[in-house]
């Protein structure tokens, strides 16, 4: 009589390098396919289910080159996800796959060791964590994260909101769950000895993902401010070389948003409690108080920028953006030199005394700003608001840098790829963080005060930025100013917007991103998306305006504004999971596994 092999026999059976190769291929395939704006804007996510069933069930077992092809497919793959980097930097494809697969053939290596005790229901999800979480989390050039698989499920509202109380962590643990329910189906017999633990984390866990979304509901929300968002459609080497900025940055921008007003009137919408500009589109920099007398003290730019700063720049830089400012608030007027050189009506109209919008509008723009950090001076991609008077707020910095783009180290330490990147960029990077999200004031014209979370750009793809503003007094919404135009078309817009859906999910609050050339939107705290700037049906490149009343979190008796679950337990998660993961580590059975 036949005796039935256990799990550790069957985990122990070596796979050949054509079996390993075609799930392999198969996986990292249905990965792609998955992806936001690939064949569809919202992607095919329903694959996502079943991608990691190949995966869970090669990579479980021990084999002939196992680690190289994990590793070699995993670097396709990845390299497939940020293939949109080809229209800045070509170079940066390959390591932005080949150094994160890294953490992928290590999912793998989890994988086999556990999968001798334990079902792939418990260790596929367990093994996949692991290696998304140091992929993810981990600053270049260790890694460049970018993506999860919970992502992949963003459009699937009926599992994707259960991220309000297990965070897309939660999502991607759930679906290599799942995925690892139907590998051990594939591993024949070794389901009959462990079967009720397969079955119950591979069908609880999506399960308790789908119910914690169903069961526990977004804040309720109230109508809040009304927003008119002003995308001008700026290719970047436009907005970057341009030879007139105060057409580019100012002019143009500005008589758009004079026709929204125009149309918004027109349509009898009410009138906007603010307008919102994209990243760094206003003109000048931001020079904070300190910066003056820093400089008196000799404290300057850090040497390798290669640019210090004297008063007389300084200067200059502020007086062109207290000058854009004072004509969007009508508080300056045009001279006659401007007027007969730009034809736009609204310039004109600012000459004669008319302000551009109405008064008790405030306005929101992404600004380049200068401050002292570290005993030197430092530039800061960031936010403000203007009050109606045309009183500026502090900057909000943007806490994550885009490698090399933005973060100067290491590239700070090697003179040749600071060549490399002033050649590609036509800039020394040299911006600073504050190292945390920050919180801009509105005023309505109503006189409700609103508090506003600010992200920029990049920001837009972590989950801290959307979910630490929720500390003291909290906020009311989330504001992108963001700036795609580098990659054109490609899919890192729609993978924007499906980071953008998660991010309200998880946050409990609406997401109004406010972008230069696409995609502007507003999306709601269940992760629907409630408008999008479109023309001719297109969401990319595009220019307009986009008028929206933005959702805010109706309060409680006692003034106190709702957060969701996942904001209040994340810490705690993530310590019950690396517990579990060092538990797991301790009981997996010991020796070198092949491959």
């Amino acid at each position: 009589m036949d005796t039935i092999p256990t799990v550790s026999e069957i985990a122990n059976q070596p796979l050949s390098p054509g079996r390993r190769s075609l799930g392999l291929g198969l996986t990292w395939s249905l990965l792609l396919l998955s992806q936001p704006g690939l064949f569809d804007r919202d992607g095919w996510g329903a694959l996502a289910f079943f991608a990691l069933i190949p995966w869970a069930y090669c990579a479980s077992r021990p084999g002939p080159r196992a680690k190289t092809l994990e590793w070699a497919f995993a670097t396709a793959g990845l390299c497939g996800f940020a293939f949109w980097m080809r229209y800045l930097l070509p170079g940066a494809v390959f390591p932005m796959g080949a150094v994160p697969a890294i953490y992928v053939v290590l999912a793998g290596v989890l994988l086999r060791r556990g999968a001798r005790r334990w079902p792939l229901a418990l260790v596929a999800p367990f093994a996949w964590l692991t290696g998304e979480v140091l992929r993810f989390t981990l600053d270049a050039p260790l890694s460049f994260g970018w993506w999860r698989l919970g992502m992949l499920a963003h459009a699937h509202s009926w599992f994707a909101e259960g991220a309000r109380v297990f965070g897309v962590w939660g999502l991607s643990f759930a679906m290599a769950a799942w995925a690892g329910w139907w590998a051990d189906r594939l591993r024949a017999g070794s389901y009959l000895s462990m079967g009720a633990l397969s079955h119950a984390v591979g069908w609880g866990s999506p399960l308790a993902v789908v119910l914690a979304g169903a069961l526990v509901p977004a804040p309720t929300m109230v109508a809040g401010p009304r927003v008119l968002v002003v995308t001008p459609g700026l290719e970047q080497a436009l907005k970057h070389s341009t030879e007139d900025p105060w057409h580019t940055r100012v002019i143009d921008p500005m008589q758009l948003a004079v026709d929204g007003l125009a149309a918004e009137k027109q349509a009898g919408e009410p009138i906007p409690d603010l307008i919102a500009f994209g990243e760094t589109m206003m003109l000048g920099i931001a020079v904070q108080p300190e910066v003056g007398p820093a400089l008196e003290q000799g404290i300057n730019a850090p040497e390798f920028t290669g640019r210090p700063g004297t008063a007389e720049i300084l200067r200059e830089v502020q007086g062109r953006r207290d000058l854009a400012i004072g004509w969007m608030f009508g508080s300056v007027q045009p001279p006659p030199a401007m007027v007969r050189a730009y034809d736009e009506p609204w310039v004109a109209a600012a000459a004669q005394g008319q302000a551009p919008w109405p008064e008790g509008t405030s306005f929101f723009s992404g600004v380049e700003a200068m401050v002292v950090r570290d005993d030197h001076l430092w530039r800061m991609n960031a936010a403000q608001i203007w009050s109606p008077d045309g009183q500026p707020s502090a900057p909000a910095s943007k806490v994550h840098l885009v490698p090399a783009a933005e973060n100067p180290y290491p590239a700070a330490y090697l003179p040749w790829l600071l060549s490399i990147i002033q050649k590609v960029g036509g800039y020394i990077p040299d911006l600073v963080t504050d190292g945390e999200a920050g919180v801009l004031p509105l005023t309505a014209r109503d006189g409700r005060s609103y508090r506003v979370g600010a992200l920029i750009c990049y920001d837009n793809s972590y989950d801290d930025v959307f979910l630490t503003v929720h500390r003291g007094e909290g906020i009311d919404f989330h504001m992108v100013a963001s700036n795609e135009a580098w990659y054109e078309e490609s899919v890192l817009m729609d993978h924007m917007i499906a980071f953008t859906r998660l991010g309200a999910i998880q946050s409990g609050r609406a997401v109004l991103r406010a972008t230069n050339s696409g995609a502007s939107a507003l999306v709601g705290p269940r992760g629907d998306l409630l408008a999008l700037l479109q023309q001719d049906g297109r969401h990319k490149m595009v220019r307009g305006t986009l008028a929206v009343t933005v959702p805010v979190p109706e309060r409680d008796g006692a003034g106190e504004r709702p957060t969701t679950p996942f904001v209040r337990t994340r810490w705690i998660q993530a310590g019950l999971f690396w517990a579990l993961c060092l538990l797991g580590a301790f009981l997996a059975p010991r020796g070198r596994l092949a491959g």
